[in-house]
């Protein structure tokens, strides 16, 4: 990951500090609601799937495949919801690095970098701290719902001409983020 911010720091580009998300419970304050509702819905489907689908297979007027193929087509979104917090905590905690130079705030996110250059006014913000750790928002995610805190990690908030160019950018679970604003003062 080192190598990879390495590679793409503009010329006259310093490194002023470099970091990564903090280990982090899966059901923290911030998203046990969001993940909640989001297996229940699930569990809402799954259960009116095999009621709908379950008399077809019994009485035999659909072939075991069509039943497979629809009630995979029906819980493919749900199953794909319900697993997306275990592969952000996953990407977090093990494919991110975190970056603050002279001129931009960078995440590298499994390879892939994303960035928010800092300019004059550049709105720094903490949020959600627990145990010493918090996120540092960058831009327009401050003040966004504490349940979509990983996704905006994760993601970003993308300008609408621009693959890597931000709207807003998140450090998720840092340590010590009110010190980190020192960078932007």
């Amino acid at each position: 990951m080192e190598a990879r911010l390495k590679e793409i720091l503009w010329e006259g580009e310093a490194v002023r500090w470099t970091g990564r998300p903090q280990p982090f419970r899966l059901m923290g304050a911030d998203s046990r609601k969001g993940i909640v509702i989001t297996w229940i819905i699930s569990a809402i489907v799954l259960v009116v799937t095999v009621l709908l689908l379950g008399p077809d297979l019994i009485q035999g007027s659909r072939s075991l495949s069509d039943i497979l193929i629809s009630t995979v087509v029906i819980l493919f979104v749900p199953i794909i919801l319900s697993v997306r917090p275990f592969l952000d905590k996953k990407c977090l905690e093990q494919a991110t690095l975190y970056a603050i130079t002279n001129y931009r705030v960078i995440a590298i996110i499994k390879g892939e970098p994303i960035y928010l250059p800092i300019g004059k006014g550049m709105q720094v913000a903490v949020e959600h701290k627990e145990n010493g750790c918090g996120n540092l928002c960058f831009g327009e995610v401050i003040g966004k719902p504490a349940g979509k805190s990983r996704t905006l990690a994760v993601l970003g908030l993308r300008g609408p001409d621009s693959q890597n160019l931000m709207r807003g950018l998140m450090f998720y679970h840092v340590d010590q983020p009110e010190q980190l604003k020192r960078y932007f003062a």
